[in-house]
């Protein structure tokens, strides 16, 4: 079984002399994908109302695959979510995608190790969950494809 990355490319701005910035990140979707909660952006939305460090832009510019799948699925939308953990300083980030008939899935993170390899279900879901209450983490960005 092949690696599968996402190969993530932002708009980069007017002023810069560089026309975009990317982020890989890798594939953890599965058999038993994760299923992004339907409250879950809107509580971040509010959040960003109360919270000075949670940030909303569209900057996605394009998504490319690399890998050879073994699963074919269609992704409508790509949503990068990144962050600061505040118990270890590190930036970490995932990778949504909406898939037709199942809603948003969580299908990749960064940066990636063979650590992360063996991450859980469960895991993953108190990440995300715990990003709703973002006195554990700051410098909260959501980033939307741009339009």
């Amino acid at each position: 079984m092949s690696s599968i990355f996402y190969k993530v490319i932002f708009e980069g701005a007017k002023e810069d002399s560089s026309d975009s910035y990317s982020l890989t990140f890798k594939d953890i979707f599965s058999d038993n994908p994760i299923q992004i909660p339907s409250r879950f952006f809107t509580t971040l939305r509010v959040s960003n109302q109360k919270e000075s460090n949670i940030v909303h832009f569209q900057n996605i510019k394009e998504v490319i695959k690399i890998g050879n799948p073994s699963i074919k699925i269609e992704i409508n939308y790509y949503i990068a979510i990144l962050y600061t953990n505040l118990n270890d300083g590190k930036k970490e980030g995932f990778l949504v995608g909406n898939i037709k008939n199942m809603g948003d899935i969580l299908i990749g993170e960064w940066p990636y190790n063979e650590k992360n390899v063996s991450n859980s279900k469960d895991i993953y879901l108190q990440k995300l969950e715990l990003l709703t209450n973002s006195s554990k983490f700051d410098n909260i960005c959501v980033i939307y494809p741009l339009k």
